[in-house]
């Protein structure tokens, strides 16, 4: 933004030549000589004088000619509080906060302010330009990812803008591998009324299959209403819905079987993140999320609604269906650059979490299998198998199978999970010298692995046990590999040595493959 000083305020003033001496005339012939202007000096000197803003004249351009969407009383909502400055620095201050407003409201590429000296007979007056350039309004996505072992395909739409109000309509389908699947749609507004906030609404149905790891599929119809500050720092949302746990294959073991049936989840869900990396340190460091620190804070607490009678599970205990427990989980990363260029970069990682249900004979009963924290595979725990690290259970053997076949299946375990949790990596990544692979953004790391899972609820034993028992059966590893930075993460091909395994997890010695998430 550039703002011309007044008549008043301008370094030198004119003067009538035919008045001046000799002497004022060589003296104006320096002054008339090239010379640089200290604009940060001159802007101090002048930044408290009076100054007001008469007039905003907007300049707006839809996307590639198209026509302008946005509505003007959204517009003029943001610039208001313009006119309210009265001083030059105050007015710079309007300016900058009003450019963030229109950017949060997310459809516009451009946003550019020109103050100037306009009328020229008022001194404390300007007039301030306003040039707006909108974004696309519709976009088509479509995206292949692996979460939890599996490969899933994204197809989604979005309309951004459609109706000038900023609001975004969006419909997502995903189909993963193994049968999973999960249609949504939303609807989000972003400063509603003026508010700093983003406002969600989002319905979804989802279909889980966790057949391969714990024998049982998850089908989930529900809605979530949120709210998000525009920073990202905080969010908070209330769930509502319908949760059904099946066994199709008739052979989940026997913890698992207690699991089936009806929930009914009511949840209110608190995240706080604080994210202080930078990507300017560029190298390896810009591969892991940039150089510095970020920690993130989730809070659930499920069960805000009165109870729902007796339970639809296969159990038949007669119990409450409606899922009460509060859910705590942390997470932080810090990477720290070896070197100026920060090709090299040593990064610490730790993810903790606890689940504790309450209500009537809460802690008495086991907690709901889904809403379990579990260990294993290239995002929490390498060199074992995803869920491959914990507690687990003997499946049933399939009625229908051979005896062979049954022995086989019976032999098969399913992961159950737990109600808390840690996680610890540390590794130190390099790029690697050679310009091509440079070019493929491949890199280099050698890493420790740390971590554990157990069960706290329905367990009947006191916290010093259950505390004796986490350190007793730590599980460790370590290694070195290769890693590809993806805007969703790491994909990673790495030699794993495991340094301590108990008896029925499912390890992963020698290579593995897999996709890592970002622990924030």
């Amino acid at each position: 933004m550039a703002t011309a000083a007044s008549a008043e305020e301008r370094p030198f003033a004119q003067s009538n030549d035919n008045q001046l001496s000799e002497g004022e005339r060589k003296g104006e012939d320096r002054l008339s000589a090239p010379q640089s202007v200290d604009y940060t000096t001159l802007y101090e000197s002048i930044k408290d004088k009076p100054c007001r803003v008469i007039q905003i004249n907007q300049h707006v351009e839809g996307f590639n000619g198209r026509p302008f969407r946005t509505r003007a009383n959204l517009i003029e909502r943001e610039l208001e509080p313009i006119h309210n400055a009265q001083t030059l620095s105050e007015v710079h201050e309007q300016l900058d906060a009003a450019g963030r407003r229109l950017k949060q409201l997310g459809v516009f590429g451009t946003v550019e302010f020109l103050a100037h000296e306009e009328p020229l007979d008022d001194p404390s007056a300007c007039t301030v330009d306003v040039h707006l350039e909108e974004t696309n309004w519709y976009k088509l996505r479509a995206a292949t990812y692996v979460e939890d072992s599996e490969r899933t395909f994204e197809l989604g739409a979005s309309l951004t803008n459609a109706l000038g109000n900023a609001e975004h309509l969006g419909a997502n389908f995903e189909y993963g591998t193994e049968n999973s699947h999960t249609a949504s749609v939303s609807y989000r507004q972003p400063r509603a009324f003026g508010f700093p906030a983003l406002f969600e609404l989002r319905g979804s149905q989802l279909f889980r299959n966790n057949q391969k790891t714990s024998s049982y599929t998850e089908q989930l119809r529900g809605a979530v209403l949120g709210v998000k500050s525009l920073s990202g720092a905080h969010t908070v949302e209330y769930e509502l819905g319908w949760r059904r746990l099946l066994d199709p294959s008739r052979s989940a073991s026997r913890a698992v079987v207690a699991q089936m049936g009806d929930y009914l989840k009511s949840a209110v869900r608190y995240t706080a993140l604080v994210d202080r990396r930078d990507m300017a340190a560029g190298g390896a460091a810009a591969a892991v999320g940039g150089a510095g620190w970020a920690v993130k804070s989730s809070t659930e607490v499920a069960g805000i609604v009165p109870p729902t009678g007796s339970s639809t599970s296969s159990s038949g205990s007669g119990a409450d269906s409606t899922l009460r427990f509060i859910r705590q989980q942390v997470d932080l990363v810090a990477n720290v650059p070896m070197d100026e260029t920060g090709a090299v970069v040593f990064s610490l990682g730790l993810s903790a979490g606890l689940l504790l249900p309450w209500g009537e004979a809460g802690m008495s009963r086991p907690s709901c299998i889904a809403d379990r924290f579990f260990l294993g595979g290239p995002s929490s725990l390498r060199g074992f198998k995803f869920k491959g690290a914990g507690p687990s259970d003997l499946r049933r053997p399939p009625v229908s199978r051979s005896g062979g076949e049954t022995t086989q299946a019976a032999t098969r375990r399913d992961a159950l999970g737990g109600d808390a949790y840690t996680s610890i990596f540390a590794s130190l990544m390099f790029q690697l010298p050679h310009p091509a692979l440079k070019l493929l953004n491949l890199h280099g790391h050698a890493f420790v692995n740390g971590g554990n899972v157990i069960p706290v609820s329905g367990m009947s034993r006191t916290p010093s046990v259950l505390l004796s028992e986490f350190g007793s059966t730590f599980r460790w590893s370590c290694g070195a590999g290769l890693v590809v930075p993806t805007p969703l993460g790491r994909f990673e091909a790495n030699y794993c040595v495991v340094l301590a395994a108990q008896e029925h997890d499912r390890v992963r010695r020698g290579l593995q493959l897999g996709f890592a998430a970002s622990n924030v």
